[in-house]
C-alpha cells in the first residue's frame, strides 16, 4: 500500500510539473519574441498529449507570420491527438491554399493533424466536404481516407465526389471509399457502373484498397470487358493487378490493351503481365504467337515481355531462337537481350542450337557465346554439367567456349574443363586450353601445359597455346624459347599468333627483334600489322628494326601507319631513325595518322626547341583531335611551353579546344597577365573561372586586370562572382 502511495505522489508531481510548464509556455506562446514562441511551440510538440491545455494558445499559432511557430503549432496539435478537437473547425479553415512560402507542406501537416485528432472530426470533415474551395475538400476526403472504417457515414457524402471537377478530388474519393472497407461497397458497385466515366474511372481508385475477391472487384473486371473509356480502363486494370485479381480472367483483360494506340494503356497491360500472380507463365503461349505477327512492334512488345518474365518464359525460348534466324538486326538485338536477361532458362535451348553448326565456326564469335556470356556467373553451373552430359557435339564445345568468355574462378569449373584437355579431337582441345586460362587464379602455373600444347599434333591446339600465352603477358616469358620456336611453325595461323605472343613478353632482346622484321618481307596486310604491333611490345630495339618500322611506313593503309607511330612512341628516344618520318607524316592527309604521328614524336623527340615548334605549328590543325594532341603535349612540357603561351590562349576562341587548353595551362603555369585579363570576357563561365584562379595566384602582380575583375562580380554565376572577389582580396 505505501508502494502505490508513493507512485501516486510521483505521477501527480509529475502532471503538476508538467501543468506548470505548459502554463509557462503558453504565456511564451504570446510572446512579442519570435524565437521564444518558436521554442514555445516546439517544447509544446515535445509534451505531446500533456499539453491539451495549450490548444487555445496552438490555435492562435496557426496565425503566427512566424513559418517556424505555425508548423510547431499544428505540429503540437497533432501531438495532442484526439484531445485538441476543439482546433478542428480551425485547422478546416486552414487546408485553403496557404499563402505561406510552403503551401504543399502546410496541407500536409493540417491533413495529419486532422488524422491524429480522429473520429472526433469526422461531422465537421464531412461538412467540409461541401467546400467551394478545392483544397479543403481534397484535404477533407484524405483525412477521411486515413481515417478508413471511423468515416463510414462519409460514404454517401464522399459517393457525390466521384463526379467533382478536380480529378485529384474525385481520385481521392474513390481510395478514400476502398478505405472505408465493406461498409462503402455499395457506393463503390455503385460508382463502378456510373453513366459518366469520370465517375467509374474514380470509383476503379477504391477497388485498390479492397480485396481481390470482394463484389466491387468482380463487379470490376466484368466492367471492364465491355470498357470503352481508356483513362476507365488504365485505373481499372491497374487496381485488379495491384491487388492480385485471379490471373487467367485477369489475362483476358491485358492481352486486348497490348494493341491499344493508347501508350498508358499499353504500358499498363504490360505491366499487369509482369506481375500476374501466382505467376505469368499464362501469358506465355500468347506470347509465343505474337513472335510471328506481322507488325514488328506486336513481336517488339512480346520479345521484351518474354525476356522480363525470366525462368516463367523458358517454354518460350526456342520460339525466340527460331524466329532469332529470320529477323532483322535491330530484332536479333532484343531477342538475345531477352534471351540474356532470361538467364539459366536460355542456356538449354542455346547449347541446343550449337548441336548443327560446324564445329570450327563455334570456335569463332558467335551469338549464342555472347549470349551465354552475357548470362555470366549464374550460366556456370549448366555449362559444367553440359560437359559432363555432351562429350563431342556442338554443345559441349560450345560450353567450353562460353566458359572462356566468364572466366569463372571456382575450382569446380577447372575441374570440369580438365578432362578435355586429352579429347580426341584438337578442337575441343584447344578450346579446353583457353577456358584453362581464363578460369585460372594463377596462369603461369600452367606453363607446363601450354608448353606441352605447342608441340600438339593439330596446330589448331598449338594456336590456341600460343593466344593463352600471350593473355599471360610477360609472365609468359618462361615460355620464349618455345615460342621462338613457333615462329618456324608450318601453320600460318600459328605462326602469326606467336608473333603476336612475343609482342606481350616486353623483350629486349635484340636478336628477337631482327628475328620478327624477316616476317615483313612480302608480308601480308594482316602479318604486318601483327609484326609491327609485336615490335612496339619490345622494351628496346636494335636501329636496324627502327629503320624496318619505318620503310612500313611507306604502306598507304592508315591503320598500318598509326599502328607503326603508336610502336615507335613506346619505344621512345630509342626510335630517333624514325624523326623525318614522323615529322613528314605530321602533314599527311589522315587525321588519324596526324595525330598518332604527334603523340610518337612527342616521346622520340629528345630536342625540346624542336618538338615545341612541331606542337606549336599543329594548334591550328583542323581536325580537333590533332589540336587536342598538340595542346596536351604542351601541357607535357610544363614551364618548358611558355612561350606557346600566345598561341595557346588563341585556342580559347574555339569552343572544342577550351577544356584541353586550361588542362594544359595549368600545368605549364603561364606567367603573363595580360593572357590572363583577355580571357575574362569568355562566353564559357569556367574560362572566366579559370583566368581569375590565375590571377588570383598571381596576388599583387595581377593588378592590371583589377577593372576587369570588379566587372565579374556582377557575373550571372556565382561561382565565378567568388572567385573574382578572391582574386581582388589578393590583389588588395
Amino acid at each position: 500500500m505505501k508502494f502505490f502511495k508513493t507512485v501516486s505522489a510521483i505521477l501527480l508531481g509529475v502532471v503538476l510539473a508538467n501543468a506548470g510548464e505548459v502554463e509557462d509556455l503558453i504565456g511564451e506562446l504570446g510572446s512579442d519574441d519570435k524565437v521564444k514562441r518558436r521554442e514555445a511551440a516546439r517544447s509544446l510538440a515535445l509534451l505531446g498529449p500533456a499539453a491539451r491545455a495549450a490548444v487555445p494558445a496552438l490555435i492562435k499559432g496557426l496565425d503566427d507570420e512566424e513559418e517556424q511557430v505555425f508548423f510547431w503549432s499544428v505540429t503540437a496539435l497533432a501531438k495532442i491527438g484526439p484531445d485538441a478537437h476543439e482546433a478542428t473547425p480551425e485547422l478546416i479553415k486552414r487546408l485553403k491554399r496557404s499563402e505561406r512560402r510552403y503551401k504543399d507542406q502546410v496541407h500536409v501537416r493540417i491533413v495529419h493533424a486532422l488524422t491524429q485528432i480522429g473520429t472526433a472530426a469526422v461531422h465537421e470533415l464531412i461538412g467540409a466536404l461541401s467546400s467551394e474551395h478545392r483544397s479543403v475538400r481534397l484535404g477533407g476526403v484524405r483525412v477521411l481516407g486515413n481515417l478508413g472504417f471511423a468515416s463510414r457515414e462519409a460514404a454517401p457524402r464522399l459517393f457525390d465526389l466521384l463526379a467533382d471537377d478536380s480529378e485529384s478530388v474525385r481520385f481521392s474519393a474513390g481510395s478514400a471509399l476502398g478505405r472505408i472497407g465493406d461498409v462503402a461497397y455499395p457506393q463503390i458497385m455503385q460508382g463502378l457502373s456510373a453513366e459518366s466515366a469520370l465517375v467509374r474511372t474514380a470509383a476503379a481508385h477504391a477497388v485498390v484498397w479492397i480485396p481481390a475477391n470482394s463484389r466491387p472487384a468482380i463487379h470490376l473486371a466484368k466492367r471492364l470487358a465491355k470498357e470503352t473509356d481508356n483513362e476507365t480502363k488504365v485505373a481499372g486494370l491497374n487496381a485488379l493487378t495491384r491487388i492480385g485479381f485471379d490471373g487467367e480472367r485477369l489475362l483476358g483483360l491485358l492481352l486486348p490493351s497490348l494493341d491499344s494506340e493508347e501508350p498508358r494503356l499499353r504500358q499498363e497491360a504490360l505491366s499487369g503481365i509482369l506481375s500476374l500472380r501466382p505467376n505469368s507463365r499464362s501469358a506465355v503461349p500468347h506470347l509465343i504467337d505474337r513472335l510471328v505477327a506481322e507488325d514488328p512492334s506486336k513481336r517488339k512488345q512480346a520479345i521484351d515481355l518474354l525476356g522480363r518474365m525470366g525462368h516463367d518464359a523458358s517454354v518460350a525460348v526456342p520460339k525466340l531462337i527460331i524466329r532469332l534466324g529470320k529477323a532483322d538486326e535491330e530484332e536479333k538485338r532484343s531477342i538475345r537481350n531477352a534471351l540474356v536477361e532470361m538467364g539459366p532458362a536460355s542456356i538449354p535451348s542455346l547449347l541446343n542450337s550449337a548441336m548443327e553448326i560446324p564445329l570450327t565456326k563455334l570456335l569463332g564469335e558467335t551469338w549464342q557465346a555472347d549470349c551465354i556470356g552475357g548470362i555470366g556467373i549464374q550460366a556456370v553451373s549448366s555449362l559444367t554439367n553440359s560437359l559432363k552430359e555432351n562429350p563431342g557435339n556442338g554443345a559441349g564445345l560450345l560450353s567450353l567456349v562460353a566458359l572462356q568468355k566468364i572466366g569463372d574462378k571456382s575450382p569446380t569449373t577447372r575441374q570440369g574443363i580438365l578432362p578435355w584437355l586429352e579429347h580426341e579431337q584438337a578442337v575441343f582441345r584447344g578450346a579446353a586450353l583457353r577456358a584453362l586460362v581464363a578460369s585460372s587464379t594463377k596462369p603461369n602455373t600452367l606453363m607446363p601445359r601450354l608448353q606441352a600444347a605447342m608441340g600438339d599434333s593439330n596446330s589448331l591446339v598449338r594456336q590456341a597455346a600460343m593466344d593463352a600465352l600471350a593473355s599471360l603477358g610477360s609472365s609468359a616469358k618462361g615460355a620464349t624459347t618455345a615460342l621462338v620456336n613457333s615462329l618456324d611453325d608450318k601453320d600460318a595461323a600459328v605462326q602469326l599468333s606467336a608473333i603476336r605472343a612475343i609482342g606481350k613478353l616486353e623483350s629486349d632482346d635484340s636478336a628477337l627483334a631482327e628475328r620478327l622484321v624477316k616476317f615483313l618481307d612480302g608480308a601480308n596486310p594482316e602479318t604486318r600489322l601483327a609484326v609491327v604491333v609485336s615490335l612496339g611490345g619490345f622494351r628496346r630495339l636494335p636501329d636496324s628494326a627502327v629503320n624496318s618500322l619505318v620503310d612500313v611506313l611507306e604502306v598507304e593503309d592508315a591503320e598500318t601507319k598509326s599502328t607503326v607511330f603508336g610502336a615507335l612512341a613506346k619505344l621512345g628516344s630509342s626510335a630517333k631513325p624514325a624523326l623525318p618520318a614522323l615529322n613528314s607524316a605530321l602533314n599527311h592527309e589522315n587525321e588519324v595518322v596526324r595525330t598518332s604521328a604527334l603523340k610518337a614524336l612527342a616521346k622520340v623527340e629528345s630536342d625540346k626547341g624542336r618538338l615545341l615548334n612541331a606542337l606549336q605549328a599543329k594548334l591550328d590543325d583542323k581536325a580537333s583531335s590533332v589540336r587536342h594532341t598538340a595542346i596536351l603535349e604542351l601541357g607535357e612540357l610544363g614551364s618548358d611551353a611558355r612561350q606557346a603561351g600566345p598561341a595557346l590562349f588563341a585556342r580559347f576562341d574555339t569552343t572544342d579546344d577550351r577544356q584541353v587548353t586550361m588542362k594544359a595551362l595549368r600545368k605549364i603555369r603561364v606567367r603573363d597577365v595580360q593572357l590572363y585579363i583577355s580571357i575574362l570576357n569568355n562566353e564559357e563561365p569556367l574560362v572566366r573561372f579559370f583566368a581569375c584562379q590565375a590571377l588570383r595566384r598571381a596576388g599583387k602582380n595581377a593588378k592590371p586586370a583589377e577593372e576587369e575583375l570588379r566587372k565579374l562580380q556582377k557575373d550571372s554565376y556565382d561561382f565565378v562572382r567568388r572567385e573574382a572577389r578572391r582574386a581582388l582580396e589578393s590583389i588588395e
